[in-house]
């Protein structure tokens, strides 16, 4: 087997950001628990976030609360801010996530800052996390950006130097507008990885134009071991236009699994999860594997029924 994945599901926050009607809180917290219980390494429940900006995230501290304590060590929350991180480290949170977009124009759509402001917070929270709180930072639009285009890989990888400089326990690559080709994150991740070690480089890629899986496993393939999905393929980002939904998760997890990959999920317990999301927003996600289910062929009949065509 070759080295394990880490695998963050962000269903929970990234996920159910963009549903037009409110999700109840108990079907937030059942989703996160769900996700833990299928093995999920780690899963990004919610973020502190104005209600303003993001409505269906108004309930944070609540679906917290809702979860056992022994959970938090594999609870990651977004933060846009220095109050988010506080908010965070109120509700014991011990790992949070900011994003820092690769174009000013995206930067400003997001949390209304400059690229240089946006890591110059980073650095004020990285700072005062300490020891308690381990900061994650996401480079949104790293292959192109809905308002500037093509985006230079130097760049971003420019952006990771600095993060890692300041502190950062993850530095993430993010594809947010489904943009990226397998040959330009394979291209693009090893770039990186001569900035960021790569046991902390991680890939969030979303499934817009049909690639999402596809560049999983290019990425793995060229030693990326820490991946972000959403389970049942839910999401998109709300300030990039036509941005639809993250990776399935586990789609994306059987697919490496297939080649071998270790995740330490249990696959059918996760496309459980996903039909029961599936039912409880009375929507049809857009994931392939829940659906069809995991084929085990031991189980399948040792001979075609007589008669039975060819």
């Amino acid at each position: 087997m070759t080295p394990g994945v880490v695998w963050t599901d962000v269903g929970p926050r990234d996920g159910l950001q963009n549903i037009a009607t409110t999700v109840p809180t108990p079907v937030k917290v059942r989703l996160v628990r769900g996700l833990l219980a299928a093995g999920a390494p780690r899963v990004e429940a919610t973020s502190f976030v104005s209600p303003k900006w993001v409505p269906q995230l108004a309930d944070a501290a609540d679906v917290l609360a809702g979860l056992d304590s022994s959970a938090m060590g594999r609870i990651r929350v977004l933060i846009p801010n220095l109050r988010g991180l506080e908010l965070a480290l109120e509700h014991g949170v011990t790992n949070v996530l900011v994003t820092v977009a690769a174009t000013d124009s995206f930067n400003r759509r997001n949390v209304n800052r400059s690229v240089a402001e946006s890591i110059a917070g980073v650095a004020e929270i990285v700072e005062r996390a300490g020891a308690s709180c381990t900061v994650d930072v996401a480079v949104s639009v790293a292959f192109g950006c809905p308002f500037e285009g093509w985006v230079d890989p130097r760049r971003v990888v420019d952006i990771c130097r600095e993060l890692v400089r300041l502190g950062v326990v993850e530095v993430g690559i993010a594809d947010t507008i489904g943009v990226a080709d397998p040959g330009q994150v394979r291209d693009l991740v090893m770039r990186a990885a001569a900035v960021v070690p790569e046991q902390r480089l991680s890939l969030h890629v979303h499934d817009t134009r049909g690639m999402g899986v596809a560049n999983v496993i290019a990425a793995f393939d060229a030693g990326v071991r820490r991946f972000e999905g959403s389970v049942g393929g839910l999401g998109g980002c709300p300030f990039a236009p036509r941005s639809t939904g993250n990776v399935c998760s586990e789609d994306a997890l059987h697919a490496l699994e297939r080649i071998g990959a270790s995740t330490g999920v249990d696959i059918d317990a996760y496309c459980a999860v996903a039909v029961r999301l599936a039912d409880d927003l009375q929507l049809t996600l857009p994931g392939k594997l829940h659906r069809a289910g995991v084929w085990h062929p031991e189980n399948a009949p040792a001979h075609e029924p007589e008669g039975a065509p060819a």
